[in-house]
């Protein structure tokens, strides 16, 4: 770690290994590192990477997924994007030793350009997202605070009611907004003159669908691999499915055993061989 980071009084992660990650809040940092560097959950049904490839990291956080593939495969480039100020930072401190290699991009990706009202959840900053709202994120945050306490005490009672929704008041009732910039992943393919993404990881809390009307029809063909968590809230899993089996994807949904019950699924897109 950089001494200039080590000043700015950022808390460390430190996993099993010693390798240092810079975080916001344990909690949440420890389920993300489980699901990404031990449950490997973005490289599952198909979803495979190679020397060289180019990967980009919509819904960044702290960069944990960037971070895991830096260190798990050779020469991969990054571009992660993250649109809330305060996490920024610490991506940017997470992923500078990487160099080059990773480009940290501080803004959200949407259907088209402009701006947006984007909510940071100080409690939960994974849950905050351009699309807030307290009974869905509500709903989530229960099921998923319900299923880490099954999993710590897998012999005992269930968790009290009570407690549950004193975790979700507690947790929603802190909020901060911010006016944030929001570009589309077609126009900065051209910015970057990018000729091939291998792998697009999206996890954006409910902007999933907005993020891939962004895609202009002559970039498609460019995007190898697709991954995105779905937050289900109106039935979008469906409509995502279509579009990206209209582009030549397979496809995969899958709900991680860390988030039953929440609504949240993940979508797997691979192109077959052969396929464009």
């Amino acid at each position: 770690m950089d001494s200039a980071s080590k000043e700015s009084g950022l808390k460390i992660f430190r996993n099993k290994q010693g390798l240092e990650i810079y975080h916001y809040n344990r909690a949440e940092t420890q389920f993300v590192y489980k699901e990404v560097f031990e449950n490997r959950v973005y490289l599952r049904h198909g979803i495979g990477l190679a020397k060289g490839d180019c990967v980009w990291d919509i819904g960044a956080n702290i960069g944990l997924f960037t971070v895991f593939l830096q260190e798990n495969f050779e020469e991969i480039s990054v571009h992660a994007f993250e649109p809330s100020p305060k996490i920024f930072e610490i991506l940017k401190a997470n992923t500078q030793r990487y160099g080059p290699r990773v480009v940290a991009h501080c803004c959200g990706i949407a259907g088209q350009e402009g701006e947006a009202k984007f909510t940071f959840y100080p409690a939960y900053s994974i849950m905050s997202g351009f699309h807030a709202d307290d009974l869905q994120d509500g709903l989530a945050l229960r099921a998923g605070t319900r299923n880490r306490w099954r999993q710590l005490n897998p012999d005992g009672p269930e968790p009290e009611a009570r407690w549950l929704d004193g975790i979700v008041m507690a947790t929603l009732a802190k909020k901060e907004e911010y006016l944030c910039r929001l570009q589309t992943i077609s126009n900065l393919i051209d910015e970057a003159r990018v000729p091939e993404i291998a792998l697009l990881k999206i996890d954006a809390e409910g902007s999933e669908l907005d993020i891939l009307n962004g895609i202009r029809d002559e970039h498609w063909p460019r995007i190898r691999q697709i991954v995105t968590e779905i937050h289900d809230r109106e039935g979008v899993a469906g409509p995502i499915a279509k579009t990206l089996e209209a582009r030549g994807f397979r496809t995969v949904m899958e709900e991680e055993s860390g988030l039953s019950g929440s609504g949240v699924v993940n979508c797997y897109a691979v192109r077959p061989p052969g396929g464009v």
